[in-house]
C-alpha cells in the first residue's frame, strides 16, 4: 500500500482498516523515548529473518536451514518465541499506533484496542504491511527482503540470493553521513527556515522536518540558479520558473 504525499505529510493518523492509525511520531515525541530507542524501533521494523534470529541469539539455526525452508519463515512468528521480544514488539506497536495494542497468546497477535474495544488485530499475516505503512510515515526504506518462495527455479533463487548478500555485504560497509544525521537536519531546519525555530519545530512530525529540509534546499539552489540566469543568462534561453513547487520524489 503506498501513501500519498497527502498522508505522508499529514499529522493524524493513517487508519487503515483492522489495523487502527498509523501515527507519525513528532520530535517531541521521538525525544520523549530518546532519539536510540526510535532509531531501534525502526530497526525491528525493518528486520529481516537472518537479522532477527541473530538478535534472538540463534543465528546459527539460519545457517544449517535447507534454502527451501528459509522462504517459509515467517519473522512475525520468531518475534512470539521470546517474551521479551513480544513486549518489545508491544512497545513498538504502541508507540506507531494511535489505539492501544495488547498481546494476545489465544489469537497470536496483537489485538488493537479503541475505547476498551477491539477494532484489529495484528498477525503474521498484515505485519509486514504495518511495518512498510510506519516506514514510509517516517520517511525512510522497509524491509528490502526478497521472497524466496517467488523463486520459480534454482537459477532465480541463485540470483535473489546474490542480490540479498550484496546488499548486506553494502550495508556492513556503508558509512553514516553526519550531515544527514537527524539532529543535524533540525537544527539546519530551525536556522534556515524563517518560519520555524529551536522552539516549534518540535512539533513537527519526522516526515514535515525531512520534507522541510529537502525543499529548502531546492529552493536554495532554484535562488541561485534564478540570480545567476537574470544577471548572465544561460545558454539555453531557458529557465524553468516553477520548478520550486514542482512535485519531488518522496522520502
Amino acid at each position: 500500500m503506498k501513501l500519498s504525499y497527502f498522508e505522508l505529510l499529514s499529522s493524524e493518523p493513517v487508519q487503515i482498516p483492522q489495523i487502527g492509525g498509523i501515527v507519525c511520531p513528532t520530535l517531541r515525541q521521538i525525544a520523549s523515548v530518546g532519539y536510540h530507542t526510535y532509531q531501534y524501533y525502526l530497526a525491528m521494523l525493518s528486520m529481516d529473518t537472518k537479522a532477527c534470529l541473530e538478535m534472538l541469539g540463534k543465528a546459527e539455526l539460519w545457517d544449517a536451514l535447507p534454502e527451501e525452508e528459509k522462504s517459509h519463515i515467517n519473522i512475525f512468528d520468531l518475534f512470539l518465541l521470546e517474551e521479551n521480544a513480544i513486549l518489545l514488539l508491544q512497545d513498538i506497536l504502541n508507540f506507531f499506533i494511535r489505539e492501544r495494542v495488547e498481546y494476545s497468546s489465544q489469537q497470536k497477535g496483537f489485538v488493537v484496542m479503541d475505547e476498551g474495544e477491539p477494532i484489529g488485530l495484528i498477525t503474521g499475516t498484515v505485519y509486514p504491511q504495518v511495518c512498510e505503512l510506519i516506514c514510509q510515515r517516517c520517511g525512510i526504506n522497509g524491509r528490502t527482503e526478497e521472497d524466496l518462495s517467488k523463486a520459480k527455479d534454482k537459477k532465480t533463487l541463485e540470483i535473489i540470493k546474490k542480490l540479498q548478500k550484496g546488499r548486506a555485504e553494502r550495508a556492513r560497509h556503508a558509512k553514516p553521513d553526519a550531515n544527514m544525521e537527524l539532529g543535524n537536519i533540525i537544527s539546519a531546519v530551525a536556522n534556515k527556515s524563517y518560519a520555524l525555530n529551536m522552539i516549534n519545530i518540535w512539533d513537527l512530525t519526522v516526515f514535515q522536518v525531512w520534507d522541510c529540509f529537502y525543499r529548502l534546499s531546492n529552493n536554495t539552489i532554484y535562488d541561485i540558479q534564478s540570480m545567476s540566469v537574470a544577471a548572465w543568462g544561460n545558454k539555453d534561453h531557458y529557465f524553468d520558473a516553477a520548478a520550486w513547487y514542482k512535485m519531488r520524489e518522496q522520502l
